[in-house]
């Protein structure tokens, strides 16, 4: 048996939230060779709805048992779950209750630094995945998420790290590069000229030096934090609209952005067009918390 070692910076134990969906799977192969790759314990959580049970009669003992749903939720994990993740340490967990929050919990109880999930959209989470539940986690969850689009054909090989130059873009970075120290990274910034049309002179030429400076601050954030080999990159105009096209152009998969930030795209990832980006992601995306805002919201 080949022995599993753990690796510095990577996480222990990875949770994966499927609503067992099969478009989950997706996720579910990512997180099983995320875990076989760090040789961490894999966590596998569904969360079904509350079942309203009828009032115990006169006299009758109130008894504690599992729903029905919650029963064929976990037999359906043993038979989904078992065979893929052989050889890996595995928790297979089924919680009635909020979604969200029950993530959010059974990630703290369970030790894990890593949430993994997918974009299928299932009754048992009552909602779209990529709307409320993603929303909730980006602004509560204190571990990094990863929404899992892609097969897992292969370990990540080109990563693009969003960035506007404040700490939880830099913090976001640090992530990137410890859990996929082998990727390819180029770090990205999207900026902007305002009113530009209705300048004189060389407009040209004020591009040219807004691109300069954007691309300055990101090499001196790569050098502040120690990161050699990562490229830096920049295009003049909407932060998601730019940040879809590089990756796209570049065949990244995997971008990663922050989850709190001082610019555009990082109050578009909480506010009200979260489910807009994450769906036209062209790639799997990771969104790395800000741990001095996670009592925020």
């Amino acid at each position: 048996m080949q022995d599993i070692v753990w690796k510095p910076d990577s996480p222990r134990a990875i949770l994966l939230a499927t609503d067992l969906d099969g478009r989950c799977d997706r996720a579910l192969d990512r997180a099983v060779a995320l875990a076989h790759g760090w040789g961490a314990r894999l966590v596998v959580l569904t969360v079904i709805e509350p079942a309203i049970a009828p009032p115990p009669r006169p006299g009758e003992p109130t008894r504690l048992r599992a729903s029905e749903a919650a029963l064929r939720a976990a037999a359906r994990l043993r038979r989904d779950v078992g065979p893929t993740a052989e050889g890996l340490d595995v928790e297979l967990v089924v919680r009635e209750g909020e979604v969200g929050a029950s993530i959010a919990a059974v990630a703290t109880e369970s030790g894990c630094s890593l949430l993994v999930t997918g974009v299928a959209r299932d009754a048992l989470f009552g909602r779209h995945l990529l709307g409320s539940t993603v929303d909730w986690l980006a602004r509560h969850s204190r571990q990094p998420l990863l929404v899992v689009r892609d097969r897992a054909h292969a370990p990540y090989a080109r990563v693009v790290v969003a960035s506007d130059a404040s700490p939880s873009s830099a913090r976001a970075l640090d992530v990137a590069r410890a859990l996929f120290p082998d990727a390819a990274t180029t770090l990205f910034s999207a900026f902007d000229l305002p009113y530009l049309g209705m300048r004189d002179g060389d407009r040209e030429g004020a591009l040219e030096q807004a691109r300069t400076a954007a691309l300055q601050a990101g090499r001196e954030l790569l050098l502040q934090h120690g990161h050699a080999g990562v490229d830096v990159a920049a295009a003049r105009g909407d932060a998601a609209a730019r940040l879809r096209e590089f990756a796209t152009g570049t065949g990244a998969d995997l971008v990663v952005v922050a989850s709190h930030g001082r610019s555009a795209l990082y109050h578009l990832l909480i506010g009200s067009v979260a489910r807009e980006i994450l769906d036209a992601s062209p790639c799997d995306t990771l969104l790395v918390p800000e741990p001095k805002a996670r009592g925020e919201g």
